[in-house]
């Protein structure tokens, strides 16, 4: 891993665990909240990619899972989510999760059926690997 991108993830664990909160809360009047806080393996991918995901009413995702660890953000309406064998979890705009590279995301739909939903997948890759691979 490059110096660079070394230095990005730091950045982007520091405001995600919390260390912003430490040094007032932000920069101004906003309120600085930590959504996810993980540490993350040895030798993290060096790639960084940010999806959007758009649901339209009642769609799900086939089960599949990324090469590397991803960071999501639901920014409107309401998703089900369940990793591997876990309980299918509701998020709602401004929840987020943490999925370790090759976790089995088993269950990824709109929880309604007449609103879309849209998340924020920031995923972690080697640059060369398919950043969706459908489950077997």
């Amino acid at each position: 891993m490059n110096l660079i991108t070394r230095w990005m993830v730091v950045g982007a664990l520091l405001l995600a665990s919390g260390a912003a909160l430490a040094h007032g809360g932000g920069a101004g009047e906003e309120t600085v909240t930590p959504l996810v806080k993980v540490t993350l393996p040895e030798g993290v991918p060096p790639h960084a990619v940010a999806l959007r995901v758009e649901f339209a009413p009642g769609a799900t995702s086939t089960p599949h899972t990324h090469p590397g660890p991803a960071f999501v953000v639901v920014v409107e309406g309401e998703v089900e989510s369940a990793m591997g064998q876990g309980p299918v979890q509701r998020f709602k705009a401004g929840d987020a999760w943490y999925e370790a590279s090759g976790d089995l995301h088993r269950v990824a739909r709109n929880a309604s059926s007449t609103q879309r939903a849209v998340l924020v997948a920031w995923l972690l890759s080697d640059g060369q690997s398919e950043l969706v691979s459908p489950a077997p």
